[in-house]
């Protein structure tokens, strides 16, 4: 597996088990900061999967870390410059 993740967890997925990669998103991302979770494989059963990544945790979406884009403008945020092609 790839060495730039942080962590590494597995989880049942449609039908297989997938694994993921965590880490933070870089400076210059939208995401700036907040984590960042990759889809690296699946696999069709957990024994493949665990052999693949062993140090992989079991994990589920409602144990993870959500990610906020709160810090971007909503559709009814006034944008200077006009954002939106109804502002011509």
């Amino acid at each position: 597996m790839d060495k730039d993740f942080d962590r590494y967890t597995v989880q049942f997925k449609h039908g297989r088990w997938a694994i993921y990669g965590w880490g933070v998103y870089e400076a210059g991302s939208v995401l700036e900061g907040q984590a960042m979770k990759c889809w690296l494989e699946a696999y069709d059963t957990e024994e493949e999967a665990q052999a693949a990544c062993p140090n992989a945790l079991h994990s589920h979406d409602w144990l993870e870390p959500q990610i906020s884009l709160a810090h971007l403008p909503d559709e009814n945020d006034p944008v200077a410059g006009g954002m939106y092609p109804d502002d011509y």
